[in-house]
């Protein structure tokens, strides 16, 4: 009896953390190919989510046949929402910052986005989620 309820704990404990992670996860349709982590995702409905468990700062996106992890540079929970911020330059996009229920997630710019934004101009584009 002892064996079960103990069984029966740990699978109420598997089962709570994937129903928070599930809900952690963001599904965003994002019409423009862009950047993350150096490389270049085409437009595509994209899954993004943590990328390991209990790790907050990496988030993995995953597109139809494509994806890429990000490791984020500063974390703040008093944001939180569901979208993605990207940097518009010239025609490439450059993502600056995911916002999840947990808080937003800030991605540093990459060594082309600071060279792009030197001689052009810089927008910022947000894309909403929805899950």
């Amino acid at each position: 009896m002892r064996k079960r309820f103990t069984v029966l704990c740990i699978m109420g404990i598997v089962f709570a953390t994937l129903a928070k992670a599930n809900a952690e996860e963001l599904k965003v349709n994002v019409p423009f190919n862009f950047v993350v982590s150096g490389k270049e995702l085409p437009a595509a409905t994209y899954t993004v989510r943590e990328s390991l468990p209990n790790d907050k700062s990496g988030l993995a996106f995953l597109g139809q046949g494509t994806g890429a992890l990000a490791v984020a540079s500063e974390f703040n929970t008093t944001v939180t929402g569901s979208q993605l911020v990207f940097h518009r330059i010239g025609d490439q996009y450059f993502l600056s910052d995911v916002v999840t229920p947990s808080g937003k997630l800030h991605f540093a710019a990459s060594k082309k986005e600071i060279q792009l934004a030197r001689g052009g101009d810089k927008q910022t584009v947000v894309t909403s989620a929805g899950n």
